[in-house]
């Protein structure tokens, strides 16, 4: 038997049941039954695989007898036609779905009734807790069922919708009162006090009854009704909301609080309940609150990766960020098919966060984790620029730098319109003492970037010339050649252009003494013009940066004005 637990079903569309009907010719009996709305009756959810083969007998029991509970009324979907409805759906025959994924296949199947349930150990045997209710409704019913002594399993599936055979017997009524609230809510009081005599626990008769009650704007009346709404359908996300609200409204802040732990037991990946849950958590200085419900979850299914979604969520609301990426992992072996975008934008930033902690400290250990996910981040979506920027992140962080160069160049392709990439793997190569190989990086980004990325490219020029000029490297020549492209990019109007025309003075003019005796000594006429245009180069620079040492510029410009006659002359008499 299969346990399938997947959270997500997005091929579940319009609905297409057409092959259902067409299986086999039907005689007149049988073509009326098909005619009749369909209820579908799901398979338990059951957390531990060696459940499954008894969760598929007990919901063959469920079945069966609730074929005959409702006969006359609803069509029952047989076990046949279940097991073909999942494969249109690209699940295994008899897979067991949760009860969200069950409600969406009962909407798919266009199923008007729907029972879901959970299944689990009890003693010696099992126990199950099945809910009844309408696809579209609001709320239902649901009864709890513990296996008796020495009972087959088909049995007792038959005993589980036998107990539920009272509140599909005053259904009627309690969708008469859903029905009639608005345009005649005297008579929708009457079906739902109706149905609540045929049987109190019926959900959807009570929450019924707490609309009318909130449109005559009693609060106290209506949420007596949706409390036993909430009590008849504990899975009741509405009859919650609709309570916290009221609670809230109120001022009942403990009541709120379990209003919504409730809520995120029943829909632990719904976004917008969660930040609205958090949010009053925070205020009721109870954060702890969701990872509690998170983890209580998790202690009932541990194979449902939602639940570890939720605790992610909770401990980042915390700021234990290692607590977060813990929990993502968990999602992810649980339920791989969870890992798309979202999942690696989230385990990245969390990653990313927990690396900023300073108490406690990051480990070498959560680097290697914030490493390992930006290079799966990148290789599932390659073109994914926030994967890739992290994967940039993580290779400079643990010093692989040509791997840096590589996503840099990655990330441009990706996305043109921003250079960040190519200024920071740049910053890299300059950190690590190669800053003549960050200039051909430096240069794209000052060529395709704007204003900004042409000052910040002009600073790594200068940043990565400085350490040229000092002892023990002194070359002055690759740090002229490095600043001259920081004059070029930098704005005379900013702070990087007089410093980097400063430099370039020196660079040039530390070569002349060097260039000087060679020329006069070989009277080589090529060294002459190159200390002549040295020291015009030079001569410019210093008058261009001046203001960044004024004294020390204006000494050299006086130093280069005694040197210019002289390398003239040489030029003359060298070069004829």
């Amino acid at each position: 038997m299969s346990l399938v637990r997947v959270a997500t079903v997005v091929v579940f569309g319009a609905a297409v049941v057409a092959p259902l009907d067409a299986q086999v010719p039907r005689r007149p009996r049988e073509q009326q039954v098909a005619n009749l709305p369909r209820l579908l009756v799901a398979t338990p959810y059951v957390s531990a695989g060696a459940d499954s083969a008894p969760a598929v007998q007990v919901g063959i029991g469920m079945r069966e007898r609730m074929s005959k509970i409702v006969e006359g009324n609803f069509n029952v979907l047989t076990s046949e036609q279940m097991n073909e409805a999942l494969k249109q759906y690209g699940y295994p025959a008899n897979a067991i779905l949760s009860p969200a994924l069950a409600t969406t296949l009962a909407k798919s199947v266009q199923a008007r009734l729907l029972v879901s349930s959970q299944m689990n150990k009890s003693g010696n045997g099992y126990s199950v807790v099945a809910r009844l209710v309408g696809s579209n409704d609001e709320a239902g019913s649901v009864v709890s069922v513990a296996q008796t002594a020495g009972q087959g399993l088909n049995d007792f599936g038959g005993r589980v919708a036998d107990q539920l055979q009272p509140a599909f017997k005053s259904m009627e009524d309690a969708r008469e009162c859903a029905n009639q609230q608005q345009n005649n809510p005297n008579k929708a009081a009457d079906a739902a006090r109706k149905a609540l005599k045929q049987y109190a626990n019926n959900g959807l008769a009570s929450f019924c009854l707490a609309q009318i009650a909130l449109a005559k704007k009693d609060r106290k009346e209506a949420i007596q009704h949706l409390q036993a709404a909430a009590k008849a359908d504990p899975m009741s996300l509405a009859a919650w909301s609709h309570l916290a609200e009221q609670y809230q409204a109120s001022n009942d802040t403990a009541n709120v609080i379990a209003a919504l732990r409730e809520m995120l037991r029943i829909a632990p990946t719904n976004q917008k309940l969660r930040e609205q849950a958090f949010r009053y958590f925070l205020n009721a200085e109870k954060p702890q609150i969701a990872k509690e419900v998170a983890d209580s979850g998790i202690k009932i299914d541990p194979y449902n990766a939602d639940f570890y979604d939720l605790k992610s969520n909770a401990c980042a609301f915390l700021s234990d960020f290692r607590c977060s990426v813990d929990a993502l992992e968990q999602s992810y072996s649980v339920d791989s098919t969870k890992a798309d975008t979202l999942f690696v934008t989230k385990i990245l930033a969390f990653s990313e966060q927990r690396l900023a902690d300073t108490n406690p400290r990051a480990t070498a250990a959560d680097t290697a984790r914030y490493v390992k996910w930006a290079q799966f981040g990148s290789k599932k979506y390659p073109n994914s620029v926030p994967a890739l920027q992290a994967l940039s992140k993580a290779y400079g962080m643990t010093g692989q730098v040509d791997s840096t160069i590589a996503v840099a160049q990655r990330l441009v392709a990706a996305n043109p319109q921003d250079v960040t990439p190519l200024l920071a793997a740049a910053q890299t190569l300059i950190n690590n003492k190669r800053g003549k190989e960050a200039m051909p990086l430096i240069q794209l980004a000052a060529e395709k970037g704007d204003a900004t990325a042409k000052e910040n490219a002009a600073a790594l020029l200068y940043q990565s010339a400085a350490p040229l000029l000092q002892e023990p490297v002194q070359d002055y020549a690759g740090a002229a050649e490095l600043l001259r492209g920081a004059t070029k990019f930098g704005s005379p109007q900013g702070k990087v252009y007089p410093a980097a025309n400063y430099l370039l003075g020196l660079a040039t003019l530390l070569q002349v003494p060097k260039i000087d005796p060679e020329a006069e000594k070989t009277k080589s006429c090529e060294l002459a013009r190159q200390e002549e245009t040295l020291l015009a180069e030079s001569e410019q620079a210093f008058t261009a940066g001046q203001s960044a040492n004024p004294e020390v510029a204006t000494r050299n410009l006086e130093i280069i004005k005694k040197y210019k006659p002289r390398a003239s002359s040489m030029v003359k008499a060298y070069c004829k």
